[in-house]
């Protein structure tokens, strides 16, 4: 009995029950937080020498004890003496800011040759604009010149044609702001794609959709578009995370590791991927933009 208590006292122990206890495999923990596998298994093992070092092994710690509703900062103070220590005191809010994106590692600063490249095309239609502007400006005194020796009556017919001229670009006006009312009254609609709960069609939304992502627990999520990873990183008990799709987006992928606390709205208008209230944890939802 009491080696059995001396067991559940351990930290590895203790994240292993947590675990067990919401119904989640090493498998369903791995894909949630990211973390490789055998990671896991040594956390819970407690063979913090296997993991990459000893800053990753209280960063992992503390995600994988929110990621099974426990309290991480809390974890960590109470088993300081059993985990390796560190330099610092900071511990990062979500693994993925532990290391720099793939994307992010390959940025490199513009050269000034490739600068000046940049900038031609803009050069080249300001030099364009100036060279229309000068020969307008040029027709319009040769035109001058040319008109103080017309009779009345050409005077009259030009201005019967300037006053037709405005009338038809007061139409022209007119039919354009009956389109821009006609457009901008087309609503934004995310419906499903026929009776599936995994695949949504977004149709009239912005330029560039704002989406907000809200938890009422921790959990974890991933957002994805056109293929390429925009974010991802694990929410606290009533946190939210906000971010702009580029204006390019066609497909986003959202992966939900505790999707029944999690919410998502689309330039402010509710997300409801949930239709069917499953109670599945772990889900992926993709939204095809049009």
């Amino acid at each position: 009995m009491s080696e059995n208590n001396e067991e559940t006292t351990t930290i590895g122990a203790r994240l292993k029950a947590a675990r067990t206890a919401k119904g989640l495999t090493i498998d369903d923990l791995q894909q949630i937080t990211k973390i490789q596998k055998r990671y896991l298994i040594a956390i819970e093992d407690e063979q913090f020498d296997k993991l990459p070092g000893d800053f990753y092994v209280r960063a992992f710690v503390k995600q994988y004890a929110e990621t099974v509703d426990l309290d991480g900062n809390a974890l960590l103070e109470e088993y300081r003496d059993q985990l390796p220590s560190v330099h610092t005191e900071t511990i990062v809010e979500n693994v993925d800011e532990v290391q720099p994106t793939r994307v992010a590692s390959r940025e490199q600063p513009a050269s000034p040759a490739s600068r000046v490249r940049n900038y031609l095309p803009t050069i080249i239609v300001t030099a364009i604009v100036v060279l229309i502007l000068l020969f307008i400006w040029f027709m319009a005194v040769r035109t001058h010149a040319g008109s103080s020796s017309s009779t009345s009556a050409d005077s009259s017919s030009v201005q019967v044609s300037s006053s037709k001229k405005q009338s038809s670009s007061s139409k022209a006006s007119s039919s354009a702001k009956s389109s821009s009312k006609a457009s901008s009254a087309k609503e934004q609609t995310i419906k499903a794609n026929g009776s599936s709960d995994t695949a949504y069609t977004l149709t009239n939304g912005a330029d560039k959709n704002k989406v907000v992502i809200k938890s009422t627990k921790a959990a974890w999520t991933s957002v994805t578009t056109n293929g390429t990873q925009t974010w991802q990183g694990t929410l606290k008990a009533d946190g939210s995370h906000t971010l702009m799709l580029p204006s390019n987006a066609t497909t986003v992928k959202f992966q939900f590791g505790n999707a029944t606390a999690t919410t998502v709205t689309i330039n402010g208008k509710a997300f409801n991927f949930n239709p069917k209230n499953s109670t599945s944890q772990v889900r992926t939802i993709t939204l095809t933009i049009k």
